[in-house]
Parts: structure tokens; sequence; C-alpha cells
């Protein structure tokens, strides 16, 4: 099926991959006042879902939650009248508790810096499992569930205590056990192409003791099985798996040896994930079909399939009230089209509201954005970004105001020769430099740096006489010169130029990549990511007094890639993107929408000491940033 086999080309905008608690590293925390700084990135990621209840089969239902952010991964407490739900409003993913009998307004449950997903109610309603990111990766978390005093919550014991990821747990109807999925004995491969692998960090199902103790496997296959759900037996468990190619729902015993070969429920060719107990005996979960996500049930063989939602929209993640049988599910809320921003995953422009986050020494306010590599005016606060890589654009930091300032095109959501990306705007807000051709092109395909006034003009071509792929520039402070990523000399190295496009000078010597080049705020350095040492890696390149370059110096050393760096303000700091902490969920339960990488996160180095800050914790794809200081419209 297309939504969950497709090549997905965009995957090279972020990071790519991997694992790694480095040593020296700590998390930003959210601290209140007024931020000095801002970090503007690009986020890829669904806009606006919310829950809705069925209160009977196929009736009309009830939204519950009105916040233009995502909420979903909803449960209901075993007396029907908690909901407890992920929501990002915030700009965070946080547990929060609505009461379904009382006040129908939201509450945090569950809140830090870091990722809380997944929860998941003891039978008994007196224990919360969920899955946070607080100890570096995703663990799975048990605390007291007292939905009256969600500051009770703040306690949690983590369970899993792994480095790999654990995900999505599950109570045992006796509330003894708990199953959960996990890629600890997952191969981890390096890879370098346009997105993971099918299998790259695939989970397994695992059950363990309440307590954390006595882990076991269940399934053993090389692809995706996960989301795993007890049968009310509590004998058998229910999954979702990708061993058939597409994810279809399987069963198999707990206690058994069947584990490798499970017996498939769902029918062959639909694509089908989140499997639940039903009502009357029944099996749960939400397909693929006609183009939409609709919850369904059978009989537990797989027999006599029914639609259990409506198919106005599509409905994931089903949970059902033990005691009346009302229906639970997320979906996409409305949009208001007069925002909407074009993009692989379009929506508003803005991705949350600012976010305060604290490192060493400072506090930045992280600003979300939809479109893609932006860059900050730091004269008046305006982003520019590429509208879907068809058009350069320019607004504030909320989407208001957006005006065009470069369009080859014409047409939305563009891939081609006249696509325009990458810009880079000169710190005296004059001037805008920008790619314009193919993303994502060979070496042999012309790829240009452009150049045109912040505020209109006539667009020129600084590098038209290459014939090759020249993109990501970056200006230096004063405006004289532009670094950026070439393959006129048949391999992708780091080039600098004056801003006309003349005196071109190589400055790294390397087969192996080089490419997405920044200068430092003080524009005596320059940062880059490199393919040399096996996987991408940030290096600095330090220019003499005389503005000759120096060797290479890496800066980063991790199993995964580190990509797109930006200085700090003050250089005391390089952001960039990476996958330090594997994924916060199985990569199947988020490819229901666009998702190419959904493990890039933003993360700072301090270079004097290597300390590494992670400053995002969620699910979606986070990439380019621009980090500024004292800027109107952002601080």
């Amino acid at each position: 099926m297309q939504v969950f086999n497709r090549i997905l080309a965009l995957a090279g905008l972020l990071g790519l991959l991997v694992v790694v608690v480095g040593t020296g590293r700590v998390h930003g925390t959210q601290e209140p006042g007024p931020a000095r700084e801002t970090i503007v990135y690009s986020s890829i990621q669904p806009s606006n879902w919310d829950l809705y209840l069925f209160e009977s089969r196929g009736s009309e239902p009830r939204r519950l939650t009105t916040d233009p952010g995502l909420d979903y991964n909803g449960v209901i407490s075993p007396d029907g009248r908690w909901v407890v739900f992920t929501s990002e409003r915030s700009g965070n993913p946080d547990l929060y508790v609505l009461d379904l009998e009382g006040d129908s307004r939201p509450r945090p449950l569950v809140e830090s810096p870091a990722l809380e997903d997944a929860a998941a109610i003891s039978p008994d309603g007196r224990r919360l499992l969920f899955v946070s990111t607080r100890d570096g990766n995703a663990d799975i978390f048990a605390t007291a569930f007292r939905p009256w005093n969600p500051s009770a919550a703040g306690a949690a014991t983590n369970l899993t205590r792994h480095p790999a990821g654990d995900y999505n747990p599950a109570f045992s109807p006796d509330g003894t056990r708990i199953l959960f999925s996990s890629s600890r004995d997952t191969t981890v491969a390096t890879s370098t192409g346009a997105g993971p692998p099918a299998a790259y960090l695939a989970s397994e199902l695992y059950v363990m003791q309440a307590d954390g103790s006595d882990v076991r496997r269940l399934t053993h296959h090389e692809s995706w099985d996960g989301a795993p759900a007890w049968t009310p037996d509590g004998r058998e468990v229910v999954f979702y798996s990708q061993r058939d190619g597409d994810p279809r729902i399987y069963r198999t015993r707990v206690d058994g040896i069947d584990g490798s070969a499970p017996d498939p429920i769902s029918a062959p060719g639909e694509a089908a994930l989140s499997p639940v107990s039903a009502p009357e005996g029944r099996l749960a979960f939400t397909a693929r079909r006609d183009d939409r996500w609709t919850i369904v049930s059978t009989l537990p063989d797989g027999s006599d399939p029914r639609i259990e939602s409506d198919t106005a929209r599509d409905y994931w993640a089903p949970a059902y009230d033990p005691d009346s049988g009302r229906l639970l599910a997320h979906g996409p809320g409305p949009t208001d089209p007069a925002s909407r921003f074009e993009s692989d995953a379009p929506g508003d422009f803005l991705i949350h509201r600012p976010l305060e986050v604290a490192m060493p020494g400072r506090r930045v306010s992280l600003v979300g954005i939809r479109g893609y590599l932006p860059a900050v005016d730091p004269t008046s606060g305006e982003v520019a970004t590429s509208e879907a890589f068809a058009r350069l654009v320019a607004s504030r930091a909320d989407g208001t105001g957006k005006r065009v300032v470069f369009d080859l095109a014409g047409a939305d959501r563009y891939r081609g020769p006249d696509s325009v990306w990458g810009p880079s705007w000169s710190k005296d807000g004059r001037w805008l430099a920008f790619a314009v051709g193919p993303p994502f092109a060979s070496g042999n395909v012309d790829v240009d740096i452009w150049k045109i006034g912040a505020r209109g003009g006539e667009a020129v071509n600084v590098t038209l006489d290459s014939g090759s792929n020249d993109a990501f520039p970056d200006f230096s402070p004063d405006g004289r010169r532009l670094v950026f990523r070439s393959m006129r000399d048949g391999n992708a190295e780091i080039y600098v130029m004056n801003a006309d496009g003349t005196g071109v000078q190589r400055l790294t010597h390397h087969e192996a990549t080089d490419t997405m080049p920044a200068f430092s705020s003080g524009g005596d350095r320059i940062a880059f990511t490199s393919l040399r040492d096996g996987n991408f890696e940030l290096y600095t390149i330090a220019f003499d007094a005389a503005g000759r370059p120096g060797a290479p110096e890496r800066l980063t050393r991790s199993p995964g890639h580190d990509m797109h760096p930006r200085f700090s303000p003050d250089d005391e700091w390089v952001l960039f993107t990476s996958q330090r902490g594997e994924f916060s969920d199985e990569l199947p339960l988020l490819r229901v929408v666009f998702q190419p990488q959904p493990y890039g996160e933003l993360h700072a180095i301090r270079p004097s000491d290597r300390t590494v800050v992670r400053l995002t914790h969620n699910k979606w794809e986070d990439g380019p940033t621009a980090w500024v200081s004292g800027v109107p419209g952002l601080d």
C-alpha cells in the first residue's frame, strides 16, 4: 500500500538516524519568563488532531477537544469517568485528563520537558502507565492514577530503563503483567539513504511483571510487531505486524510457543493497526479502506467485519469504555483554509505557540513552523522559508503577512528545475540567498544559488557558470561572502565565494560528502556536516587572521547522524538535528500521515566542553533552524 511503501523523498531534509546517550548530555527544561533568544525550526507533523467519542456504533461522534494543536492516543478509565490523552497544545507532548462527568476542560496530568505519551490505566483504576523520553529515550513509566490530583503523577518509576525504544504498554486483565513493544533486540545499522529502511529499529513484543521484572520476548520477526493488547481472558495478545508487507492484525498466545507463527485476523491487503478488545466479544482496530482510516471490528477469528465509526474523517487508536462500550478515537479536527500553508503536511504555518526552554546559562524560545529550511531577518523578525519547495515566501513568525519573494514555478507543491528552497538572510536584512533547482538532486543536475533583495527586485543567479549542483548558501555576518555546498568538482564539498559569485574558494577536500555549511556569528568559523567517518557528524573549520581556512575539526561523535548545524548568536553553542534518542513511537503508527524521518530532534552542543542538550521531544521530524537574539517580533 502506498501509504507504507512509497519512497519518501523528503527524508533528506533533516538528520538521518540513530541512538545514543552521549556523555555530558543534559535535557533542556521549561521555565517561565520571556526568552531572550529564539530558535525558529521546521517541523513535519500533522495539523490539528482531536478526540472523538461515539456513544454507540456509527453514531455522530462528540468532539471532546477543541485546541488547534495535536490531541491523540486517548484511553478511558475503568469507571468510565476519565479520559487520559496526549496533547501537544503547549508545544510539547504531555498527558492531559478530561472529566466526562464534570468539568469538560482538559487539565495537565503528567508534564515534563520530555515526551509523555501512550497512557494505559490499570484494571482497578489505581495505576497509570505511559511512555516518556525523560531519561534520554522512550521508556515505560508507572505512577499512581489520581486524576483529581494531577501533581500526584509527577513521581513516576521507570520500569524498562533500556537504551532502546520501549513503546505502547498495556496492563493484563488482572493487572499483574504488562505487554509492550521494544526495539531492544533489533540489529541497528546506519542508513545513509532517503529515509529509514522499512524494518529500521523495528519493535518486537515483550511481556513483563507489573513491577518491570521478568521481561520475556514474545515475537520474533525482522519487521515491525507493535501496539499489543490483551484478549479479555489474558491468554492471548493481539497486535499488528508487517511480516506480510502492509501492517495486519495477528493473534498469538502469551504463554505459548507460537510467537513466531501468529494467526492472522484482519483481511490480507488491507492495512490495519492498533487492535483492542471491543464489546460483544469482538476485536476492533483501525483499517485503511477507500483511502480512509476507519474503525472496524470483527469476531475474534476475523469474521463478520463491520464499521464501528463513521466515515466522515480518518480515525486512529480506538479505545473503549469498559463499562458502557462507548468508543474513543482521535482524528483530524477542523482547520482554517485561510491560514493553510502548503507543505507535504499542510496546515497552519505556526506549529505551536512559543515554548520556552532553559539551557545552561540561557533561555531560548522554540518556535516551530511548517515551512522548510527557515531563515530569519535579524532586523524585522520576518521568517523566509520555502513553501513546499515551490516558492520562496516571507511572513511573520505566526504566518500572518505572508508575501511571495520569488516564484518561478507558479504552482503549489512543485518540485523540479524551478523549485526555490534553502534561504539565508543577510544580517543587515537587505538580501536573501537561496537555491533554485530540484531538491535532493544528484551532482550532475544543475542547481544554482540565487540572490534577491529581501523586499523584492531582480533576482540574480550567482553560480550561473558552474553547471553543477550548488546549494545550502549561508551569508557571512558582514554579508560579503557566502559559504555553500557544491558538487562542481565531482563530489559534495564546502566552498566560499563573494556574495556576487566571484572569488570561489574550495574549503574541504575529502572523498566523502561534506554539506550543509553555516557561518559562525563572528564569521571566524564555519560548521558543516560530513559523512567522512561513516555517518554524518558535525565538523568546524576556523579561519586565521588572514582568512586562511584551517583543517576540519570533528565536533560530534555519535552512532547516528548529526546534521544542519547553526551557531548560537554568541557562538558558544552549535544547534543541530539528530536522532540520539531513537524513535519515540512505532514507525507504522506514525506513517498514517506523511512522516519520512520521525527521529529528527533538535540538539545543541557546546564546543568548549562537548556538552549536548536535547531541545525537542516528540515523535515528528524536527529540522533545519535559525537561532537569533534580540530580534523585533520574536523576543
